[in-house]
This record gives C-alpha cells, sequence and structure tokens, in this order.
C-alpha cells in the first residue's frame, strides 16, 4: 500500500500502467450520472470546508485579539481558551475534508470498485465535515461566552 503522500503519484513504469488502465476506462452511459454526482458532492464538501476553515480562522483571531488586549479572569479565560482549542479542532477536521485523492490504478483496472471507493471517500469526508461544523459552532458559543463574562458587569 502507497503511504498517503505518495498516493497518486505514478513514475516510471507505474505512469505507464496507470495511463493505461486510465485510456482502457470508458465509462457506461448509465455510469456516468454517478460518477458526475459522486464527484459533485466532493466538489460541494471542498467548497463547504474552506468557508469552515476562513471562520475557525475568524474565530482564532477573535479569541486571540480578546485575551491579548482584554484584562479577564480566570472564568473567561477559560471559555476563550477553550473557544480556541475547539476552533483548531474544527480547522483540522476541515483539512481532512479537503485533502487530495486520486483514483488508483487498481480502481481504474477494476471499475466496478470505484463507484464503492467514492463513495467510501465522500461518507468519510462528509462525516468530518459535518463534525467540524458542529465544533466550530461550539467554538462560536464559547467565544460568545467568554467576552460576554470578560465585559464589565458579568
Amino acid at each position: 500500500m502507497r503511504s498517503w503522500l505518495r498516493q497518486g503519484i505514478f513514475q516510471g513504469p507505474q505512469s505507464r500502467t496507470h495511463l493505461e488502465a486510465l485510456k482502457r476506462l470508458q465509462p457506461e452511459p448509465q455510469d456516468m450520472y454517478a460518477h458526475d454526482y459522486l464527484y459533485g458532492c466532493l466538489s460541494v464538501l471542498d467548497s463547504k470546508a474552506q468557508v469552515l476553515l476562513g471562520y475557525d480562522g475568524f474565530l482564532v483571531s477573535a479569541a486571540t485579539v480578546v485575551l491579548t488586549i482584554l484584562p479577564g479572569g480566570a472564568a473567561s479565560t477559560a471559555l476563550l481558551v477553550a473557544a480556541l482549542v475547539a476552533s483548531g479542532l474544527s480547522g483540522a477536521l476541515s483539512l481532512m475534508v479537503v485533502s487530495v485523492h486520486w483514483t488508483d490504478t487498481y480502481d481504474l483496472e477494476h471499475p466496478q470498485e470505484i463507484f464503492p471507493r467514492l463513495l467510501e471517500v465522500r461518507n468519510h469526508r462528509t462525516l468530518s465535515y459535518r463534525l467540524s461544523w458542529g465544533i466550530a459552532q461550539i467554538a462560536s458559543l464559547l467565544l460568545v461566552s467568554g467576552v460576554l463574562v470578560h465585559l464589565p458587569g458579568w
């Protein structure tokens, strides 16, 4: 099994084998919808995960600004640090969604296995995105709570 770093990188005789398998692959017309649908789902997940990464970056920035500029007590500091940790975890999960995946030569030589593999990739990335989204919402609540506790009079 190829390491994740080298997955989808073919050189020498492997590149020739992979290209020949790719040339032989002629999807049946009834398979085109499934292929386009699954890749469309992966594209949507990629786009959503990129936006969520930006949101996580905003949460990290906001929590960091509040922590460094305004003096606060232990309760607000704990909430803001928890928001930072949750945002970092959400970002890490989002990065798993946008990781690169290429179809292997084996999949090309066994076209009946392409769709189950794409569905597996989609399922894994969907779960990662949903967990990331949920954790980002928790981070938002922690940030708002930390800011409210941080304000005078709370």
